[in-house]
Protein backbone atom coordinates (compact mmCIF):
# COMPACT_ATOMS: atom_id res chain seq x y z
CA UNK A 1 0.00 0.00 0.00
CA UNK A 2 1.11 3.20 -0.59
CA UNK A 3 0.61 6.63 0.26
CA UNK A 4 1.90 10.22 -1.34
CA UNK A 5 4.34 11.28 0.79
CA UNK A 6 5.95 7.56 2.05
CA UNK A 7 4.87 4.53 2.58
CA UNK A 8 2.16 3.63 4.68
CA UNK A 9 2.93 -0.82 6.11
CA UNK A 10 -0.07 -2.88 6.26
CA UNK A 11 -0.94 -3.39 9.46
CA UNK A 12 0.74 -6.21 10.94
CA UNK A 13 2.88 -7.25 7.78
CA UNK A 14 6.27 -7.49 8.47
CA UNK A 15 7.87 -9.37 5.35
CA UNK A 16 6.60 -6.57 2.82
CA UNK A 17 4.39 -4.55 1.44
CA UNK A 18 1.68 -4.08 -1.03
CA UNK A 19 2.59 -0.67 0.40
CA UNK A 20 4.72 -0.28 1.19
CA UNK A 21 2.69 -1.77 3.47
CA UNK A 22 2.65 -4.47 2.20
CA UNK A 23 0.76 -7.00 1.30
CA UNK A 24 1.16 -10.09 0.13
CA UNK A 25 0.01 -12.61 -2.40
CA UNK A 26 1.07 -15.30 -4.69
CA UNK A 27 1.64 -18.89 -5.11
CA UNK A 28 4.18 -21.40 -3.39
CA UNK A 29 7.15 -22.00 -5.07
CA UNK A 30 7.43 -25.45 -4.99
CA UNK A 31 10.18 -25.47 -7.88
CA UNK A 32 12.76 -23.45 -6.33
CA UNK A 33 15.51 -21.73 -8.22
CA UNK A 34 18.55 -21.61 -6.24
CA UNK A 35 17.81 -24.71 -4.26
CA UNK A 36 20.27 -25.28 -1.20
CA UNK A 37 22.15 -22.46 -2.71
CA UNK A 38 25.12 -22.95 -5.96
CA UNK A 39 28.07 -23.84 -4.72
CA UNK A 40 31.79 -23.36 -6.13
CA UNK A 41 34.90 -24.78 -4.85
CA UNK A 42 33.32 -24.96 -1.12
CA UNK A 43 31.97 -21.62 -1.36
CA UNK A 44 28.22 -21.01 -2.02
CA UNK A 45 27.87 -19.08 -5.18
CA UNK A 46 24.14 -18.56 -5.52
CA UNK A 47 21.33 -17.41 -2.47
CA UNK A 48 17.69 -17.62 -2.47
CA UNK A 49 15.40 -15.21 -0.48
CA UNK A 50 11.80 -16.28 0.38
CA UNK A 51 8.99 -12.95 -0.06
CA UNK A 52 5.66 -12.99 0.16
CA UNK A 53 4.23 -11.87 -3.33
CA UNK A 54 5.41 -11.89 -6.50
CA UNK A 55 6.02 -8.17 -8.10
CA UNK A 56 3.14 -6.12 -9.61
CA UNK A 57 5.53 -4.16 -11.58
CA UNK A 58 9.99 -4.37 -11.51
CA UNK A 59 9.86 -0.67 -12.19
CA UNK A 60 9.86 0.99 -8.83
CA UNK A 61 7.51 3.90 -9.70
CA UNK A 62 4.31 1.70 -10.49
CA UNK A 63 5.17 -0.58 -7.35
CA UNK A 64 6.48 1.15 -4.64
CA UNK A 65 6.69 -1.17 -2.37
CA UNK A 66 9.83 -2.79 -0.29
CA UNK A 67 9.28 -6.09 -1.01
CA UNK A 68 10.48 -4.54 -4.96
CA UNK A 69 12.75 -2.42 -3.36
CA UNK A 70 15.08 -4.97 -1.93
CA UNK A 71 15.18 -6.27 -5.12
CA UNK A 72 15.58 -3.62 -7.78
CA UNK A 73 17.87 -1.75 -5.86
CA UNK A 74 20.31 -4.43 -6.67
CA UNK A 75 20.02 -3.71 -10.31
CA UNK A 76 19.03 0.51 -10.16
CA UNK A 77 21.10 1.88 -8.40
CA UNK A 78 20.55 5.07 -6.89
CA UNK A 79 22.38 8.34 -6.70
CA UNK A 80 23.09 8.72 -2.91
CA UNK A 81 22.59 5.98 -0.10
CA UNK A 82 20.48 7.07 2.95
CA UNK A 83 21.98 5.42 6.47
CA UNK A 84 19.34 5.31 9.48
CA UNK A 85 19.98 8.00 10.98
CA UNK A 86 19.64 10.15 8.08
CA UNK A 87 23.38 10.58 6.63
CA UNK A 88 24.11 10.57 3.27
CA UNK A 89 27.05 8.61 1.38
CA UNK A 90 27.76 8.71 -2.63
CA UNK A 91 26.43 6.10 -4.96
CA UNK A 92 26.22 6.97 -8.64
CA UNK A 93 26.67 10.56 -7.62
CA UNK A 94 29.68 11.65 -6.33
CA UNK A 95 29.17 14.76 -4.49
CA UNK A 96 25.58 16.96 -4.11
CA UNK A 97 25.87 20.63 -4.28
CA UNK A 98 23.07 23.15 -3.43
CA UNK A 99 23.75 26.51 -4.86
CA UNK A 100 20.77 27.97 -3.22
CA UNK A 101 17.71 26.68 -0.87
CA UNK A 102 15.69 25.50 -4.40
CA UNK A 103 18.78 23.66 -6.27
CA UNK A 104 20.18 20.73 -5.87
CA UNK A 105 23.64 20.14 -8.40
CA UNK A 106 24.56 15.77 -8.65
CA UNK A 107 28.17 15.36 -9.77
CA UNK A 108 27.91 11.57 -11.51
CA UNK A 109 30.49 9.10 -11.07
CA UNK A 110 32.79 8.76 -14.19
CA UNK A 111 32.96 5.63 -16.37
CA UNK A 112 29.57 3.51 -15.51
CA UNK A 113 28.09 1.86 -17.74
CA UNK A 114 24.89 -0.16 -17.91
CA UNK A 115 24.26 -4.11 -17.86
CA UNK A 116 23.80 -3.67 -21.72
CA UNK A 117 27.14 -2.17 -21.64
CA UNK A 118 25.45 1.68 -22.75
CA UNK A 119 27.87 4.40 -20.70
CA UNK A 120 25.48 6.10 -18.11
CA UNK A 121 24.99 9.87 -18.98
CA UNK A 122 23.43 12.48 -17.68
CA UNK A 123 20.53 12.15 -19.59
CA UNK A 124 19.61 8.80 -17.74
CA UNK A 125 19.86 10.52 -14.73
CA UNK A 126 17.49 13.32 -15.42
CA UNK A 127 15.07 11.13 -16.96
CA UNK A 128 14.97 8.66 -13.80
CA UNK A 129 14.25 11.39 -11.66
CA UNK A 130 11.11 13.23 -13.76
CA UNK A 131 10.46 9.13 -14.50
CA UNK A 132 10.28 8.76 -10.64
CA UNK A 133 8.21 12.21 -10.00
CA UNK A 134 5.92 12.31 -12.61
CA UNK A 135 2.70 12.97 -10.90
CA UNK A 136 0.67 12.74 -14.35
CA UNK A 137 1.70 9.81 -15.48
CA UNK A 138 0.91 8.49 -11.42
CA UNK A 139 4.51 7.78 -10.51
CA UNK A 140 4.06 6.17 -6.83
CA UNK A 141 6.87 7.53 -5.84
CA UNK A 142 6.04 11.02 -7.08
CA UNK A 143 4.80 12.20 -3.56
CA UNK A 144 8.13 11.72 -1.64
CA UNK A 145 9.28 14.40 -3.23
CA UNK A 146 6.32 17.00 -3.42
CA UNK A 147 8.24 20.12 -3.78
CA UNK A 148 10.18 18.16 -7.04
CA UNK A 149 9.73 20.73 -9.78
CA UNK A 150 12.13 19.30 -12.51
CA UNK A 151 15.51 17.59 -13.28
CA UNK A 152 17.87 18.68 -16.49
CA UNK A 153 21.85 17.53 -17.85
CA UNK A 154 23.38 20.28 -17.00
CA UNK A 155 26.62 18.48 -18.21
CA UNK A 156 28.22 15.85 -19.06
CA UNK A 157 28.06 14.45 -16.17
CA UNK A 158 26.17 17.21 -14.08
CA UNK A 159 22.43 16.86 -13.34
CA UNK A 160 20.11 20.38 -12.06
CA UNK A 161 17.45 19.83 -9.74
CA UNK A 162 14.98 22.50 -9.33
CA UNK A 163 12.12 22.58 -6.62
CA UNK A 164 9.45 24.73 -5.97
CA UNK A 165 10.07 25.70 -2.69
CA UNK A 166 12.65 25.30 0.27
CA UNK A 167 12.44 21.77 1.22
CA UNK A 168 14.58 19.93 4.43
CA UNK A 169 14.00 16.89 3.30
CA UNK A 170 14.10 16.81 -0.38
CA UNK A 171 17.76 15.80 -0.95
CA UNK A 172 17.28 12.76 1.44
CA UNK A 173 13.60 11.81 -0.23
CA UNK A 174 15.30 11.88 -3.77
CA UNK A 175 18.27 9.50 -2.43
CA UNK A 176 15.50 6.83 -1.58
CA UNK A 177 13.63 7.00 -4.87
CA UNK A 178 16.70 7.80 -7.36
CA UNK A 179 16.07 4.75 -8.71
CA UNK A 180 18.61 5.06 -12.12
CA UNK A 181 17.83 3.22 -15.16
CA UNK A 182 18.59 3.46 -18.96
CA UNK A 183 16.68 6.79 -20.35
CA UNK A 184 16.37 5.46 -23.88
CA UNK A 185 15.34 1.97 -22.70
CA UNK A 186 12.57 3.22 -20.24
CA UNK A 187 11.31 6.10 -23.01
CA UNK A 188 10.66 3.56 -25.43
CA UNK A 189 8.72 1.09 -23.02
CA UNK A 190 6.68 3.54 -20.73
CA UNK A 191 3.13 1.23 -20.82
CA UNK A 192 5.50 -2.28 -20.53
CA UNK A 193 8.03 -0.76 -18.46
CA UNK A 194 8.78 -3.35 -15.26
CA UNK A 195 6.69 -6.07 -16.65
CA UNK A 196 8.80 -9.24 -17.42
CA UNK A 197 9.17 -8.01 -21.49
CA UNK A 198 10.55 -5.03 -20.38
CA UNK A 199 12.27 -4.91 -17.44
CA UNK A 200 14.73 -1.86 -16.53
CA UNK A 201 18.09 -1.45 -17.52
CA UNK A 202 20.74 -0.05 -14.41
CA UNK A 203 24.41 -0.03 -13.43
CA UNK A 204 23.96 -2.05 -9.99
CA UNK A 205 25.96 -5.29 -9.63
CA UNK A 206 23.07 -7.37 -10.56
CA UNK A 207 21.03 -7.55 -13.52
CA UNK A 208 17.64 -9.41 -13.89
CA UNK A 209 18.15 -12.90 -15.63
CA UNK A 210 14.08 -14.03 -15.32
CA UNK A 211 11.22 -12.59 -13.55
CA UNK A 212 7.59 -15.07 -13.31
CA UNK A 213 4.77 -15.65 -11.15
CA UNK A 214 7.20 -18.41 -9.03
CA UNK A 215 10.90 -15.92 -8.58
CA UNK A 216 12.74 -13.10 -9.98
CA UNK A 217 16.14 -14.04 -10.51
CA UNK A 218 19.17 -11.84 -10.67
CA UNK A 219 22.86 -12.54 -11.83
CA UNK A 220 25.92 -10.47 -11.94
CA UNK A 221 26.63 -7.50 -14.16
CA UNK A 222 29.57 -8.30 -16.10
CA UNK A 223 29.90 -4.64 -16.67
CA UNK A 224 29.57 -3.09 -12.51
CA UNK A 225 32.00 -0.41 -11.85
CA UNK A 226 32.27 -1.76 -8.22
CA UNK A 227 33.50 -4.37 -5.92
CA UNK A 228 32.03 -7.73 -7.68
CA UNK A 229 29.65 -9.09 -5.72
CA UNK A 230 29.79 -12.06 -3.18
CA UNK A 231 27.24 -14.04 -4.81
CA UNK A 232 26.93 -15.23 -8.91
CA UNK A 233 23.03 -15.42 -8.41
CA UNK A 234 20.33 -14.01 -5.96
CA UNK A 235 16.70 -15.62 -6.16
CA UNK A 236 13.56 -14.14 -4.60
CA UNK A 237 10.73 -16.97 -4.05
CA UNK A 238 7.33 -16.14 -3.62
CA UNK A 239 6.50 -18.31 -0.69
CA UNK A 240 2.40 -18.28 1.00
CA UNK A 241 1.70 -19.27 3.72
CA UNK A 242 3.40 -17.54 6.19
CA UNK A 243 6.26 -18.60 8.36
CA UNK A 244 5.46 -22.27 8.89
CA UNK A 245 5.71 -22.48 5.54
CA UNK A 246 9.00 -20.32 5.38
CA UNK A 247 10.49 -22.50 7.95
CA UNK A 248 9.67 -25.72 5.67
CA UNK A 249 11.56 -23.81 2.97
CA UNK A 250 14.22 -23.08 5.13
CA UNK A 251 14.83 -26.46 6.61
CA UNK A 252 14.82 -28.01 2.88
CA UNK A 253 16.97 -25.63 1.45
CA UNK A 254 14.49 -24.17 -0.66
CA UNK A 255 15.64 -20.71 0.52
CA UNK A 256 18.21 -19.40 2.71
CA UNK A 257 17.06 -15.80 3.82
CA UNK A 258 13.92 -14.60 4.39
CA UNK A 259 11.98 -12.08 7.04
CA UNK A 260 9.83 -13.03 9.86
CA UNK A 261 6.00 -12.55 9.36
CA UNK A 262 5.30 -12.88 12.43
CA UNK A 263 7.13 -11.92 15.32
CA UNK A 264 5.71 -14.12 17.41
CA UNK A 265 7.34 -16.99 15.76
CA UNK A 266 10.74 -16.06 16.16
CA UNK A 267 11.47 -18.67 18.78
CA UNK A 268 10.39 -21.16 15.99
CA UNK A 269 12.55 -19.62 13.88
CA UNK A 270 15.12 -20.21 15.77
CA UNK A 271 14.37 -24.03 16.60
CA UNK A 272 14.97 -24.14 12.43
CA UNK A 273 18.82 -26.06 12.38
CA UNK A 274 21.37 -23.49 11.13
CA UNK A 275 18.91 -20.26 11.36
CA UNK A 276 19.96 -17.25 13.07
CA UNK A 277 18.14 -13.84 13.47
CA UNK A 278 18.95 -10.47 12.42
CA UNK A 279 17.01 -7.62 14.21
CA UNK A 280 16.56 -4.92 11.69
CA UNK A 281 15.66 -1.44 12.95
CA UNK A 282 12.59 0.13 11.31
CA UNK A 283 11.82 3.02 12.77
CA UNK A 284 7.63 2.14 12.41
CA UNK A 285 5.03 3.93 14.16
CA UNK A 286 2.05 1.99 15.01
CA UNK A 287 -0.52 4.15 16.46
CA UNK A 288 -4.33 4.49 16.67
CA UNK A 289 -6.22 7.52 14.78
CA UNK A 290 -9.41 9.11 16.48
CA UNK A 291 -11.76 11.29 14.33
CA UNK A 292 -12.62 13.87 16.15
CA UNK A 293 -14.85 15.58 13.42
CA UNK A 294 -18.45 14.06 15.22
CA UNK A 295 -19.14 11.60 17.84
CA UNK A 296 -18.02 10.81 20.81
CA UNK A 297 -14.44 10.86 19.49
CA UNK A 298 -14.70 14.71 18.99
CA UNK A 299 -14.89 14.85 22.95
CA UNK A 300 -11.32 14.81 24.58
CA UNK A 301 -12.07 13.43 27.62
CA UNK A 302 -13.26 10.11 26.22
CA UNK A 303 -10.36 9.78 23.50
CA UNK A 304 -8.24 9.87 27.06
CA UNK A 305 -10.57 7.50 28.30
CA UNK A 306 -9.87 5.35 25.28
CA UNK A 307 -6.00 5.79 25.87
CA UNK A 308 -6.22 5.18 29.04
CA UNK A 309 -7.89 1.75 28.59
CA UNK A 310 -5.52 0.01 26.63
CA UNK A 311 -3.36 -2.78 27.97
CA UNK A 312 -0.32 -1.44 25.32
CA UNK A 313 2.34 -3.45 27.16
CA UNK A 314 0.41 -6.40 27.71
CA UNK A 315 -1.13 -6.76 23.86
CA UNK A 316 2.91 -5.77 22.40
CA UNK A 317 4.12 -9.14 24.56
CA UNK A 318 1.10 -10.55 22.81
CA UNK A 319 1.89 -9.61 19.14
CA UNK A 320 5.21 -9.39 19.29
CA UNK A 321 7.21 -10.44 21.56
CA UNK A 322 10.46 -9.29 22.37
CA UNK A 323 10.89 -7.60 19.27
CA UNK A 324 9.26 -4.03 19.90
CA UNK A 325 8.84 -1.20 22.08
CA UNK A 326 6.54 0.96 23.56
CA UNK A 327 5.60 4.50 21.89
CA UNK A 328 6.19 7.39 23.99
CA UNK A 329 5.17 9.77 21.18
CA UNK A 330 4.16 9.74 17.94
CA UNK A 331 7.53 8.72 16.47
CA UNK A 332 10.40 7.08 17.62
CA UNK A 333 13.11 9.10 19.14
CA UNK A 334 15.80 8.11 15.68
CA UNK A 335 13.33 9.80 14.00
CA UNK A 336 13.16 12.64 15.40
CA UNK A 337 17.29 12.51 15.74
CA UNK A 338 17.44 14.45 12.48
CA UNK A 339 16.52 17.83 14.31
CA UNK A 340 17.13 16.87 17.71
CA UNK A 341 20.21 17.72 19.31
CA UNK A 342 20.80 13.98 20.52
CA UNK A 343 19.00 10.89 20.48
CA UNK A 344 19.22 11.38 24.41
CA UNK A 345 17.68 14.71 24.41
CA UNK A 346 14.86 13.10 21.89
CA UNK A 347 14.39 9.92 24.48
CA UNK A 348 14.10 12.49 27.00
CA UNK A 349 11.56 14.79 25.67
CA UNK A 350 9.24 11.96 24.67
CA UNK A 351 9.50 10.27 27.84
CA UNK A 352 8.38 13.18 29.61
CA UNK A 353 5.26 14.06 27.42
CA UNK A 354 2.09 13.16 28.88
CA UNK A 355 1.77 8.95 28.59
CA UNK A 356 -1.43 6.82 28.46
CA UNK A 357 -0.37 3.23 30.21
CA UNK A 358 -3.00 0.84 31.17
CA UNK A 359 -5.37 2.53 34.12
CA UNK A 360 -8.95 2.07 34.63
CA UNK A 361 -9.29 4.56 37.21
CA UNK A 362 -8.27 7.27 34.52
CA UNK A 363 -10.02 6.13 32.56
CA UNK A 364 -12.91 6.29 34.75
CA UNK A 365 -12.38 9.62 35.69
CA UNK A 366 -12.02 11.25 31.91
CA UNK A 367 -15.27 9.92 30.86
CA UNK A 368 -17.15 11.16 33.97
CA UNK A 369 -15.71 14.25 32.59
CA UNK A 370 -17.28 14.13 29.40
CA UNK A 371 -20.60 14.36 27.56
CA UNK A 372 -20.93 10.80 27.65
CA UNK A 373 -20.08 9.73 31.56
CA UNK A 374 -22.60 6.78 31.04
CA UNK A 375 -21.21 5.52 28.29
CA UNK A 376 -21.14 5.22 24.41
CA UNK A 377 -21.30 2.71 21.43
CA UNK A 378 -18.73 2.94 18.65
CA UNK A 379 -17.78 0.30 15.80
CA UNK A 380 -13.97 -0.45 15.72
CA UNK A 381 -12.61 -2.29 11.92
CA UNK A 382 -9.70 -4.16 12.68
CA UNK A 383 -7.68 -5.65 9.84
CA UNK A 384 -7.66 -9.73 9.42
CA UNK A 385 -4.58 -10.32 8.26
CA UNK A 386 -2.88 -7.94 11.37
CA UNK A 387 -2.54 -9.42 14.74
CA UNK A 388 -1.59 -6.21 16.01
CA UNK A 389 -4.37 -4.43 15.13
CA UNK A 390 -6.83 -7.08 16.10
CA UNK A 391 -4.82 -7.66 19.43
CA UNK A 392 -5.24 -3.96 20.49
CA UNK A 393 -9.28 -3.60 19.64
CA UNK A 394 -9.86 -6.52 21.32
CA UNK A 395 -8.09 -5.86 24.35
CA UNK A 396 -9.45 -2.11 23.98
CA UNK A 397 -13.52 -3.32 23.98
CA UNK A 398 -12.67 -5.54 26.81
CA UNK A 399 -11.79 -2.95 29.16
CA UNK A 400 -14.15 -0.14 28.09
CA UNK A 401 -17.10 -2.57 29.46
CA UNK A 402 -16.82 -1.36 32.82
CA UNK A 403 -17.08 1.85 32.05
CA UNK A 404 -20.48 1.71 30.13
CA UNK A 405 -18.74 1.23 26.64
CA UNK A 406 -19.79 -0.73 24.39
CA UNK A 407 -17.13 -1.32 21.24
CA UNK A 408 -18.51 -3.73 17.99
CA UNK A 409 -15.77 -5.35 16.44
CA UNK A 410 -15.69 -5.48 12.36
CA UNK A 411 -13.14 -7.87 10.53
CA UNK A 412 -11.68 -6.01 7.07
CA UNK A 413 -9.82 -6.90 4.78
CA UNK A 414 -6.76 -5.24 3.62
CA UNK A 415 -8.26 -4.04 0.42
CA UNK A 416 -11.00 -2.43 2.78
CA UNK A 417 -8.83 -0.92 5.02
CA UNK A 418 -6.44 0.78 2.27
CA UNK A 419 -9.73 2.42 0.45
CA UNK A 420 -11.12 3.79 3.77
CA UNK A 421 -7.68 5.45 4.80
CA UNK A 422 -7.30 6.94 1.27
CA UNK A 423 -11.09 7.44 0.36
CA UNK A 424 -10.68 9.68 3.72
CA UNK A 425 -14.51 9.94 3.87
CA UNK A 426 -16.60 10.56 6.81
CA UNK A 427 -17.12 9.19 9.98
CA UNK A 428 -13.75 7.39 10.35
CA UNK A 429 -14.06 6.58 13.89
CA UNK A 430 -10.81 4.72 14.83
CA UNK A 431 -8.51 3.42 12.69
CA UNK A 432 -5.35 1.01 12.98
CA UNK A 433 -2.41 2.63 11.34
CA UNK A 434 1.11 1.41 11.13
CA UNK A 435 4.16 4.05 9.05
CA UNK A 436 7.50 2.90 7.91
CA UNK A 437 9.33 6.70 7.71
CA UNK A 438 10.71 6.75 4.22
CA UNK A 439 13.16 8.86 5.90
CA UNK A 440 14.32 8.54 9.70
CA UNK A 441 12.97 12.70 9.76
CA UNK A 442 10.31 14.08 11.82
CA UNK A 443 8.08 15.23 9.08
CA UNK A 444 8.20 11.66 7.63
CA UNK A 445 5.60 10.89 10.22
CA UNK A 446 4.48 14.36 12.22
CA UNK A 447 4.02 16.49 8.45
CA UNK A 448 2.17 13.35 7.53
CA UNK A 449 -0.43 12.71 10.33
CA UNK A 450 -0.93 16.24 10.87
CA UNK A 451 -1.92 20.03 8.96
CA UNK A 452 -4.87 20.76 7.23
CA UNK A 453 -3.20 20.09 3.71
CA UNK A 454 -3.40 16.17 4.98
CA UNK A 455 -7.50 16.77 5.50
CA UNK A 456 -8.00 15.38 2.35
CA UNK A 457 -8.76 12.06 0.08
CA UNK A 458 -5.08 10.34 -0.01
CA UNK A 459 -4.15 12.32 3.20
CA UNK A 460 -3.24 11.20 6.41
CA UNK A 461 -4.72 13.18 9.02
CA UNK A 462 -7.56 10.91 9.62
CA UNK A 463 -7.97 12.42 12.71
CA UNK A 464 -9.27 15.73 11.23
CA UNK A 465 -7.52 17.49 13.71
CA UNK A 466 -5.77 20.95 13.60
CA UNK A 467 -5.34 24.17 15.60
CA UNK A 468 -3.69 27.17 15.08
CA UNK A 469 -0.50 26.67 16.65
CA UNK A 470 -0.47 22.80 15.23
CA UNK A 471 -0.65 24.61 11.44
CA UNK A 472 2.33 27.06 12.18
CA UNK A 473 4.28 24.37 13.44
CA UNK A 474 3.16 22.18 10.35
CA UNK A 475 4.22 24.73 8.23
CA UNK A 476 7.32 25.52 9.97
CA UNK A 477 8.56 21.41 10.49
CA UNK A 478 7.98 20.75 6.58
CA UNK A 479 9.40 23.92 4.93
CA UNK A 480 12.12 25.35 7.13
CA UNK A 481 15.42 24.34 6.87
CA UNK A 482 16.89 25.38 10.03
CA UNK A 483 17.53 22.42 12.62
CA UNK A 484 16.42 24.53 15.70
CA UNK A 485 13.13 25.57 14.02
CA UNK A 486 12.26 22.16 13.40
CA UNK A 487 12.92 20.89 16.07
CA UNK A 488 10.96 23.34 18.08
CA UNK A 489 8.10 22.36 15.83
CA UNK A 490 8.23 18.64 15.79
CA UNK A 491 8.01 19.18 19.80
CA UNK A 492 5.02 21.45 19.74
CA UNK A 493 3.53 19.18 17.47
CA UNK A 494 4.32 15.87 19.45
CA UNK A 495 3.13 17.87 22.65
CA UNK A 496 -0.45 18.51 21.16
CA UNK A 497 -0.92 15.24 20.09
CA UNK A 498 -0.03 14.13 23.75
CA UNK A 499 -2.73 16.73 24.93
CA UNK A 500 -5.59 16.41 22.22
CA UNK A 501 -4.89 12.51 21.77
CA UNK A 502 -6.21 12.67 18.29
CA UNK A 503 -3.83 10.00 17.92
CA UNK A 504 -2.63 6.92 20.66
CA UNK A 505 0.75 5.78 20.30
CA UNK A 506 1.44 1.76 20.14
CA UNK A 507 4.50 -0.15 19.78
CA UNK A 508 7.72 0.28 17.48
CA UNK A 509 8.11 -3.05 16.06
CA UNK A 510 11.36 -4.26 14.88
CA UNK A 511 12.06 -5.76 10.93
CA UNK A 512 13.83 -9.39 11.85
CA UNK A 513 15.41 -11.12 9.07
CA UNK A 514 16.13 -14.93 8.80
CA UNK A 515 19.50 -16.26 7.22
CA UNK A 516 20.02 -20.24 6.94
CA UNK A 517 22.11 -23.09 5.60
CA UNK A 518 25.07 -21.86 6.24
CA UNK A 519 24.74 -18.08 5.76
CA UNK A 520 25.04 -14.92 7.30
CA UNK A 521 25.85 -11.19 7.81
CA UNK A 522 28.96 -9.95 7.70
CA UNK A 523 27.95 -6.69 9.41
CA UNK A 524 25.40 -5.40 11.44
CA UNK A 525 21.97 -3.84 9.04
CA UNK A 526 19.28 -1.52 8.54
CA UNK A 527 15.63 -1.61 6.96
CA UNK A 528 17.42 1.00 5.28
CA UNK A 529 20.34 -1.52 3.91
CA UNK A 530 16.93 -3.76 2.95
CA UNK A 531 14.76 -2.29 0.81
CA UNK A 532 16.41 0.91 0.39
CA UNK A 533 20.34 1.13 -0.68
CA UNK A 534 20.16 -2.50 -1.49
CA UNK A 535 23.75 -2.76 0.33
CA UNK A 536 22.30 -5.95 2.17
CA UNK A 537 23.39 -8.35 -1.01
CA UNK A 538 27.23 -7.05 -0.22
CA UNK A 539 27.39 -8.00 3.37
CA UNK A 540 25.97 -11.22 2.48
CA UNK A 541 28.90 -14.68 3.53
CA UNK A 542 29.02 -18.48 4.35
CA UNK A 543 31.12 -19.96 6.43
Amino acid sequence: MRTNAHRVRTPGSRAGTALAGLVAVGLFATGCTGSSGGTHGGQATSFTFGVGAAPISLDIAKDFDGNIMQIMALVTEKLELISSNGDLSPALATSVTQPDSTTLVYHIRSGVTFSDGTPLTAQDVAWSLQHMTDVKAGAQTAGNVPSFQSAAASGPLQVTVKLKRPDPTARQNLAVISFVQEAKFGAAHQKDLGTAAAIPIGTGPYQVSSDTTQAVSLTRNPHYWGPKPPMSKISFNVITGGDNTSQLAMRSGSIQGTLVANLKTASQWQAVKGASLYTLPALTTTFLTLDISSGPLSDVHVRKAIAYSIDRAGVMAAGYGKYASLMRGLAPAGVLADVAPSVQEAEAFLAALPQYDLDPAKARSELAQSAYPHGFSLTIPYVQDAPFSQLTVENLAQNVKPLGVTIKLKAITTQQWIATIYAHGKGLGVQTMELIPPVPDPGAVLGVVTGKPNIRPQGFNLANWSTPQVEQAFTQLTTSVDKQTRWRAAQTLLTAIADDVPYIPLYDPDTVAVLGNGFSFSRALTLFDLDVNGTWASALKTG
